[in-house]
C-alpha cells in the first residue's frame, strides 16, 4: 500500500491493507518474462548509494529485524544500492510497526520519504514476522520505497474493477484517496517508466472476483517475478566494468651476440 502525502491528520501506516484472495485461484492471464513492472524515475533514489533504514527501539539482532532484513534482501542482487539497517530514528527510510490486528503495510514511494517529518515512519510492517505473509509484504513495502508502483495498476491491466465493492471495502479508511491511490489505473504519464504490465509481480495485489467483473482474479505472488527483476536492474543498474586496457606488447631484443656477422 502507498503512503499519501505526509499530513498531520495521517501519519504514516495506518492504512488498512487491502482485501485480498489467498485461494487457489489462477491467473487469467498467461506469463512472460517481457512483463515487468511500473516505476517512477523522479523518485529513484541516488544511484550507487547506501539507505539508511532506522528500526526505531529494535537491535539489529532481534528477531523482527533479521526477518525484515531477510526479505529485504530478496532485491539487493538486483539493484547498486546497499541497505543499512540500524536502531534508533534517524534514517532515510524510517519503518514502525502496524497497531495489533493490521497484517497490512505502507509505504512512501522512492524519495517521498524526504518529504515526510523525520519523528514519523516512512513505511509501515506488521507486527508478527513469523506470519507467513510477512516476507510478501516487506519485499512489497521494499519495492514502493525503491520507486516502485503497484502492478495492477498499470493503464494495461485493463482490470475490470468493481468499483462499488471497492469502496465499500475501503470505507473505513482514514485517507479520502485510498482507492486512488492504491487500486484504479494510473494515468499515462512520462513521470512513469510504463514496461509492460506484469500480472506475476509481487507488486501486484491479490484480486478476488468480488472486487471485478465476477471472473477476473488474481492470486498473490510471493517472491520476485522476472519482471520484478528486470525492472530493478533497469531503475539500479550494475555499475559496468572498467574496460580491460589492451595488453602492452614489449619489443624484443635480440642478443648482441647473434646478431653480430663474421
Amino acid at each position: 500500500m502507498i503512503n499519501p502525502s505526509p499530513d498531520p491528520s495521517y501519519p504514516p501506516g495506518t492504512l488498512r491493507p487491502p482485501v485480498e484472495s489467498t485461494g487457489s485461484a489462477t491467473p487469467t492471464h498467461s506469463l512472460s518474462r517481457s512483463r515487468r513492472n511500473v516505476g517512477e524515475p523522479g523518485k529513484y533514489w541516488p544511484q550507487n548509494t547506501t539507505l539508511t533504514i532506522a528500526m526505531y527501539e529494535y537491535e539489529m539482532d532481534d528477531e523482527y529485524v533479521l526477518a525484515v532484513k531477510k526479505a529485504a534482501s530478496h532485491w539487493l542482487p538486483h539493484i547498486n544500492l546497499k541497505f543499512d539497517f540500524v536502531s534508533g530514528e534517524r534514517g532515510d527510510i524510517r519503518i514502525a510497526q502496524n497497531p495489533p490486528g493490521n497484517s497490512g503495510g505502507a509505504s512512501s514511494i522512492g524519495t517521498d520519504a524526504r518529504n515526510i517529518a523525520f519523528w514519523m515512519p516512512t513505511m509501515s510492517l506488521p507486527m508478527n514476522h513469523n506470519d507467513p505473509h510477512f516476507e510478501y509484504t516487506v519485499m512489497h513495502e521494499f519495492g514502493h520505497m525503491l520507486g516502485a508502483h503497484h502492478a495492477h495498476q498499470h493503464p494495461d491491466a485493463n482490470i475490470p474493477w468493481n468499483r462499488e465493492n471497492i469502496q465499500a471495502a475501503y470505507r473505513g479508511t482514514t485517507n479520502p484517496h485510498a482507492v486512488q491511490d492504491n487500486i484504479l489505473p494510473l494515468t499515462r504519464s512520462s513521470a512513469y517508466d510504463l514496461l509492460p504490465y506484469d500480472p506475476e509481480s509481487v507488486m501486484h495485489y491479490a484480486v478476488s472476483p468480488d472486487l471485478t467483473d465476477g471472473k477476473r482474479e488474481h492470486i498473490e505472488n510471493r517472491s520476485l517475478s522476472d519482471g520484478d527483476i528486470a525492472w530493478a536492474k533497469k531503475a539500479y543498474p550494475a555499475p559496468q566494468a572498467a574496460p580491460i586496457p589492451p595488453a602492452i606488447r614489449h619489443p624484443r631484443f635480440r642478443d648482441a651476440d647473434f646478431d653480430c656477422t663474421v
